[in-house]
């Protein structure tokens, strides 16, 4: 494996197997056109205000620049809800990138120039889930991340993935061979 990137990253004996991305494209499921109109009526009303708090605001006093900038979280909140998620996940889905090897399964992303790479690894006793879609789904790990309420569990896995029959039948055989 020499020269392709993974010699300080896998283990002697470890040989990798898949490569992938998850499929950009948008995943709508989650989007209703209830929260989508009401993100284009804050939207809306946040120009509105933005624009009209300008035009008060003309003589380029401290309150003149700054009024208008109070309608900013309305504007960021009503694209976020008017469709806004669903772009961010295209966003992350393209600048993501799923391994698989002998021993692991690899997540790597490379958002806002931050890179992380994490390993999961792939035994007999992991809990492996296969949601087919579409979009298709691997879960093979949790973790827990904070809320205001304190925490909720957070599945891991290859996520929107075009071939995962493959991938999954995969993961299963290495789970067999290593009984």
């Amino acid at each position: 494996m020499t020269g392709n990137g993974w010699d300080d990253i896998l283990e002697p004996g470890e040989e990798l197997l898949w490569q992938g991305q998850p499929d950009p494209r948008p995943d709508w499921r989650a989007q209703t056109l209830r929260e989508t109109l009401f993100g284009l009526a804050v939207t809306a009303f946040s120009l509105f205000w933005m624009a009209k708090a300008l035009g008060i605001g003309a003589d380029a006093t401290f309150m003149g620049l700054v009024f208008p900038l109070m309608g900013l979280p309305f504007l960021v909140m009503g694209l976020n809800r008017a469709g806004g998620k669903i772009a961010l996940g295209v966003w992350r889905r393209r600048h993501t990138w799923y391994s698989l090897t002998t021993r692991r399964a690899f997540i790597a992303t490379d958002l806002l120039g931050r890179r992380t790479l994490d390993a999961y690894p792939i035994g007999p006793a992991t809990p492996l889930d296969h949601e087919e879609g579409p979009p298709d789904h691997i879960w093979f790990a949790t973790d827990f991340v904070k809320t205001a309420q304190g925490s909720k569990r957070r599945r891991i896995g290859f996520t929107h993935l075009p071939d995962s029959r493959a991938v999954y039948d995969q993961m299963r055989r290495l789970q067999r061979e290593a009984l």
